[in-house]
């Protein structure tokens, strides 16, 4: 027998009934007041199954111009991102929207990317060679973007998207690349960098030393180093213009991509190959080649141990290599845990970095003022203030960084005071000279243990110091790259 409705349930009904009866079509509903004025509509939130609504200016910047990021709470020490906002779905196909990965460019800045899945292949399937013939071996990004980075109710915020972020100030981040390798070669006959696969003589790297060739310590394709950061500068700008060495910009902006894509300031952190909950990833890159000490020194003074071809095998994908560094006799002496970010190997640790467009001035306290270079086509000198911007100054002492100044994509530590777990998790070295100006260092090297990472600097050395630690990526821009940001007016 047919279950009979209750009261209440036949009273529901016939409000259903009405509803439907009273309905409209859209050609029936009023013209909607063009004038100003909040208006939404009703969107469906499938992470909690209801139905919501939302401003309809922001669902129609939501759909056209995506935007996500993570979001800090600086009342906490903790180097892991409070939560993210925006749109979660942008968020974790981020990668494959701005085109990370590597590409084969030229000296007149085209690019052709690389498989995802294969760089001794171009995406279309052609045969593609990283031996120089086809260009240098770069990692980067093929889309211009915005950032946005900007305090709020005690929250920090770091976000992303391919168009200007309403009310907020955006910093336009230009086409670019930077040696995928993470450091740059050099064509001895030519005295150019490069960023090359290549173990022929006239690439030998570290400090050109010929005597080790064919043996355990051969330099042939490995990255270049002991050249003052003056002599990296003329050799970077024999591509053209638009080319540098490590650049403060391309070390920022990697920086804060690692931020954003995996949540966390902690490039140390162990790697995690699993998404989390919504989908985005987590954990870190693990220690990355930070951890060999004074065997190096005896292995080969300091010089680097790593061939080029490390970690192509990963392509553009994300996780940890283990390349086994042997002595004379077939042992193992060190394995080394190479990082890679969508197929950049190396972003930090393993050798450190020069960069072109900055340095440091000693005070009479014992801080540091940054100079930056405004535009990447301007004329300056390593050590000379001509042509450079005074922006933030560095704590007085060393340490763990506990605070960075982001403003014009710095990434410059402004307070001490963290650790290996907290805050920004890298550390900051400095002498005690209280005039004169010093080198900007980044990243750390292969003893730098903990120190070390995507923060990491050194302002201790002279403008003319050079060592065979010390190597720099090949950077490029396709355009102009201005630090100043440029206000995005709100609908």
């Amino acid at each position: 027998m047919a279950e009979q409705l209750s009261d209440a349930e036949i009273l529901k009904l016939r409000e259903i009934m009405t509803g439907w009866d009273g309905g409209k079509q859209i050609d029936d509903l009023p013209a909607s007041d063009l004038t100003k004025q909040e208006k939404y509509i009703p969107v469906f939130n499938p992470s909690n199954g209801q139905t919501e609504y939302m401003e309809l200016q922001d669902a129609v910047n939501y759909s056209i111009a995506p935007r996500f990021g993570r979001v800090w709470n600086e009342s906490l020490s903790t180097p892991t991102a409070a939560s993210w906002t925006g749109n979660v779905e942008f968020g974790r196909e981020l990668a494959q929207a701005l085109k990370l990965g590597c590409y084969l460019v030229k000296n007149d800045h085209s690019r052709r990317k690389l498989a995802a899945t294969n760089h001794y292949l171009f995406e279309t399937g052609e045969l593609a060679k990283l031996d120089g013939s086809m260009g240098h071996y770069q990692w980067g990004w093929g889309v211009p973007f915005y950032l946005a980075l900007y305090k709020a109710g005690g929250l920090w915020h770091e976000e992303i998207s391919l168009r200007p972020i309403p009310g907020q100030y955006n910093y336009r981040i230009p086409v670019g690349s930077i040696s995928a390798h993470g450091l740059a070669c050099i064509d001895r006959d030519t005295n150019t960098l490069c960023s090359f696969v290549n173990e022929d003589a006239k690439y030998r790297g570290g400090n050109n030393n010929a005597d080790w060739d064919g043996t355990y310590r051969t330099l042939r394709g490995t990255a270049v180093t002991s050249m003052t950061c003056e002599a990296m500068r003329a050799a970077a700008r024999r591509n053209g213009t638009g080319w540098m060495c490590g650049t403060m910009r391309h070390s920022t902006v990697i920086k804060i991509l690692f931020e954003i894509i995996f949540g966390t300031r902690d490039v140390q952190a162990a790697y995690n190959a699993n998404l989390d909950a919504d989908g985005l990833h987590q954990g870190g890159l693990g220690s990355g080649v930070t951890t060999w000490s004074g065997a190096w020194n005896t292995y080969n003074g300091y010089h680097p141990f790593l061939p080029t071809t490390v970690g192509i095998e990963l392509a553009d994908g994300c996780g940890v290599v283990n390349y086994e560094v042997k002595d004379g006799d077939n042992n193992v002496v060190y394995t080394a845990p190479v990082p890679v970010f969508f197929g950049l190997k190396n972003m930090f640790g393993y050798l450190w970095r020069h960069q072109d467009d900055e340095f440091v001035k000693c005070n009479e306290n014992q801080t540091r003022t940054h100079l930056v270079a405004p535009s990447i086509y301007g004329t300056w000198t390593i050590g000379n203030e001509e042509g450079m911007v005074a922006y933030s100054n560095s704590p007085d002492s060393e340490g763990y960084i506990k605070a960075i100044s982001y403003d014009h994509l710095e990434n410059f530590p402004t307070q001490v005071g963290g650790s290996a777990s907290t805050y920004h998790c890298d550390y900051f070295y400095k002498d005690t000279a209280t005039s004169g100006f010093r080198l900007v260092l980044r990243g750390g090297d292969a003893s730098n243990g903990s120190d070390a990472g995507a923060s990491n600097v050194d302002v201790s050395d002279g403008v003319s110091y050079s060592y065979a630690i010390i190597g720099s990526p090949l950077c490029e821009a396709e355009e102009e790259w201005p630090l100043e940001p440029v206000y995005a007016e709100a609908a």
